[in-house]
């Protein structure tokens, strides 16, 4: 999505792809979808939103190891002239 002024530009792309139509009616009934459309669409937004779980959780995970090695740490220490001799 494209910001111009105040106002917002929705990109829309038409493609062809080639689709199991075993695993595409399967997905819609899956999914609740009643067109196929709809069905990839729901697929993308989920796919998308678990890739951000991912990276959020993955996220904290580094947050609180780096948390943790301050507590272990002396920051003193290695911020001193006499850790990087």
């Amino acid at each position: 999505m494209y910001t111009l002024s105040s106002y917002y530009v929705r990109m829309v792309r038409r493609t062809t792809i080639e689709l199991d139509e075993d695993l595409v009616a399967r997905a819609k009934k899956a999914l609740g979808a009643k067109t196929t459309r709809a069905a990839v669409e729901e697929a993308l937004r989920r796919a998308v939103e678990v890739g951000q779980r991912d990276r959020d959780r993955r996220a904290a995970g580094q947050r609180a190891y780096l948390e943790h090695l301050t507590v272990r740490a002396d920051v003193k220490v290695l911020n001193s002239e006499e850790m990087w001799r």
